[in-house]
């Protein structure tokens, strides 16, 4: 009965298995070196045959390796037997050495047994683990793709927007955006026509802030000074003036150099950018060949003829009171002063509250003060209003900036042509995630070719291990069972 038991033997402890039953020595491994080396020598001299390539090719040379080959050279080789029985050929000597080499002490069991557990233990999980790692390689590069489609597409949206946002059509930014800097001056002259109505809110406010003070006003008190100057005057205040309450005696414009640097969409070289007035020269001589300096230095040019003490008003401060980005937001401090108070105004014309019963109930009223009406002060409430909005538009508020310093228009452009490269970005991400996808669909099929070679030859010598222990025990049948089985399973 005992004889029919099959022998199951782990495949990671056949090799302590195979030696404890003393069929092979400890000392095998130093018997393989050699053998190692004979038939590295031995392989450089074989006969032209389709199917000892094929064993030679790519796989570990193992004893039933030897074995095969021994046999196919007994009909390549035929001709060299002697009568004797014996082959003369040294090919058939060498493999027959091999053979008797390895059978000796059953060195080829030890070394099979070695061979299983490293395929069971390293080679197929490592080449298993490599194509789930290449299969979710593959995965991630196409969400990746995905996202990088939807990031380009929203980068180009961004910028579109941001060209809609500031008036540009994205042809040639530098140029398209001197041209709308060209238009400031108009548009400085439309804020200071509109400032000029406010004189008589202006005035308002003051009457009644003389009139809370009871004639005890304090003196060099002028309220909103420099929308005084600029309701008085115009655009003709320099920043200077409201800087040193004083006018200079000449005026030294800032000079502007504008490279216009070559653009994606060229514009027409004969055209002359004309900023307007002769207040800033946004062209000089560059202007007539049509080429604009757009460089990077802010040249004041001074007159060394000038008297000793001369006030000369330069640079910045030879900008009027809208140009120049100080002295515009002390203008803007100074209307939403101003519609501070008229909105408080409003609100106590409206209600009945202590401070209305006592401007309205006073006997020495002024005439002034009091023929003000809700409706007036509603109507310069919303001029104001206007006034503002007009001043904080954003895309002004570029122009701005380019009108008081050139350089600025290289820090603009700069910005909108990051956002326009990163659709061309993302663009070349999406074709780097295909080109990944492509190579770890190569890696998987030729590592899904390499594991089927591997397990196919695992699969046989199991079986020949399996045998050969087989024979040593009558013919009991022996199972190579646990890692091995786990490896070659799903293949």
């Amino acid at each position: 009965m005992g004889d029919d038991l099959p022998i199951d033997i782990h495949s990671s402890k056949l090799l302590d298995w195979l030696v404890s039953r003393r069929h092979c020595n400890k000392d095998w491994q130093k018997n393989v070196l050699s053998i190692r080396e004979k038939i590295k020598h031995a392989i450089l001299d074989m006969p032209e045959n389709q199917e000892i390539i094929k064993l030679l090719q790519g796989s570990y040379i193992n004893y039933f390796h030897c074995v095969r080959i021994i046999e196919i050279l007994k009909e390549t080789e035929k001709d060299t037997k002697n009568f004797l029985g014996f082959y003369s050929s040294q090919r058939m000597k060498d493999w027959q050495e091999i053979e008797g080499l390895y059978r000796k002490d059953y060195v080829y069991l030890a070394e099979a047994a070695q061979t299983l557990q490293r395929l069971a233990q390293y080679e197929i999980p490592g080449l298993k683990r490599q194509i789930a790692k290449n299969d979710q390689a593959v995965v991630d590069a196409t969400k990746k793709h995905g996202d990088y489609i939807k990031t380009a597409e929203d980068s180009k949206k961004q910028y579109e927007k941001e060209l809609v946002r500031m008036g540009l059509k994205g042809k040639s930014l530098r140029a398209e955006l001197l041209e709308l800097a060209a238009e400031l001056p108009a548009f400085f002259e439309e804020i200071s026509k509109d400032v000029s109505n406010l004189e008589s809110s202006r005035e308002h406010y003051q009457l009644f802030r003389d009139y809370m003070h009871q004639g005890n006003t304090p003196k060099n008190s002028n309220i909103l000074p420099a929308l005084s100057l600029l309701i008085q005057r115009g655009l003709d205040v320099t920043a200077y003036e409201l800087k040193y309450g004083e006018k200079p005696d000449r005026i030294e414009k800032p000079n502007f150099d504008l490279l216009l640097k070559a653009d994606s969409g060229n514009t027409n070289e004969s055209d002359e950018i004309d900023f307007g007035d002769d207040e800033i020269d946004f062209g000089g001589e560059e202007a007539e060949s049509g080429e604009i300096d757009f460089g990077t230095d802010l040249q004041v040019v001074a007159d060394d003829t000038g008297a000793v003490g001369q006030k000369i008003a330069s640079g910045q401060d030879a900008l009027n009171l809208l140009e120049n980005s100080e002295t515009q937001k002390i203008v803007q401090q100074e209307l939403n002063e101003l519609l501070a108070f008229l909105t408080m105004r409003l609100e106590d014309e409206t209600r009945d509250t202590s401070a209305d019963a006592l401007i309205r109930g006073a006997e020495k009223r002024p005439e002034t003060i009091a023929k003000v009406t809700d409706k007036n002060l509603k109507e310069w409430i919303s001029q104001i209003e206007k006034i503002i909005t007009k001043l904080n538009n954003s895309q002004k508020k570029h122009l701005y900036k380019i009108r008081g310093s050139p350089q600025y228009v290289e820090q603009v452009v700069e910005d909108l042509e990051k956002k326009r490269d990163l659709e061309a970005r993302y663009k070349r991400l999406q074709k780097l995630m295909l080109d990944k996808q492509e190579e770890a669909r190569n890696v998987v099929a030729k590592t899904n070719e390499e594991l089927k070679q591997v397990v196919e030859s695992t699969r046989q010598l199991q079986k020949q291990v399996e045998a050969e222990i087989s024979k040593k025990y009558n013919g009991r049948r022996v199972n190579l069972m646990g890692g091995i089985n786990q490896a070659l399973a799903g293949v």
